[in-house]
């Protein structure tokens, strides 16, 4: 499984390598372009016209964290920018305080790594880069290949025609390789501004585009209590 390009920039501000080497990776293989900087300070001093997201820590800091969140809501041209502060503490006040500042998520230490991932694109689907298109994004699995932007889905070089519904599925499934997706968040996610309840077109919908895929369909996968999840294993 490959992603080229980037879906916008995310800039983690810890000075723990083990916590900010697992989150660059992780991350990263989602299609976003992160950047770690270990000195709360030093994060205003670079250009965050592009950045979607800060991850801050940095409590144990001169300069903090929460003084850094505070500095960025403030500022006309860094207010846009969404922020989850990740830290140790598990204190009420301190929750409290990060959320009144303007904090989209607080997400204490230790963590799960597939739901931290998913916070992250809760907040992001909050915070679009401002003024300007998303970058190219390109999804590979062996022969096949999709194209995010411009829906152009291949297979072996041969065109797949997909319905928009069925390629906001296929798309959700490959930039969650090897891991379940419940048909909660499908149906979420896809049919964002449906009224009530009908997780069961995700079934149909899935069923339709296995059968486009061929023999790559099978790589689809369900099971009950799981979800749905695209893996070659």
């Amino acid at each position: 499984m490959a992603i080229s390009s980037t879906l916008g920039k995310i800039l983690i501000v810890d000075d723990d390598r083990h916590i900010t080497d697992l989150l660059q990776y992780n991350l990263g293989s989602e299609g976003y372009d992160v950047e770690v900087e270990c000195v709360a300070a030093k994060a205003l001093e670079r250009d965050l016209s592009l950045t979607r997201l800060v991850i801050a820590d940095a409590y144990n800091q001169k300069f903090t964290g929460m003084q850094l969140l505070e500095e960025l809501k403030s500022g006309a041209n860094t207010q846009h920018i969404g922020i989850i502060i990740c830290t140790e503490s598990d204190r009420e006040s301190d929750l409290i305080a990060a959320l009144d500042a303007g904090a989209d998520d607080y997400v204490v230490k230790p963590f799960s790594l597939r739901e931290f991932v998913a916070r992250v694109r809760s907040v992001l689907r909050r915070h679009p880069l401002r003024n300007q298109p998303l970058p190219g994004l390109t999804l590979t699995f062996r022969d096949l290949e999709v194209d995010v932007a411009s829906g152009k889905v291949t297979s072996d070089g041969m065109l797949i025609t997909l319905s928009k519904t069925e390629l906001a599925i296929l798309t959700m499934l490959m930039k969650n390789f090897h891991n379940y997706v419940t048909r909660s968040e499908i149906y979420r996610e896809v049919w964002k501004d449906a009224e009530g309840s009908n997780e069961r077109i995700v079934d149909t919908n899935i069923s339709r585009l296995r059968k486009k895929l061929g023999p790559t369909g099978a790589y689809i996968q369900n099971r009950t209590g799981l979800g749905y999840i695209f893996t070659d294993k």
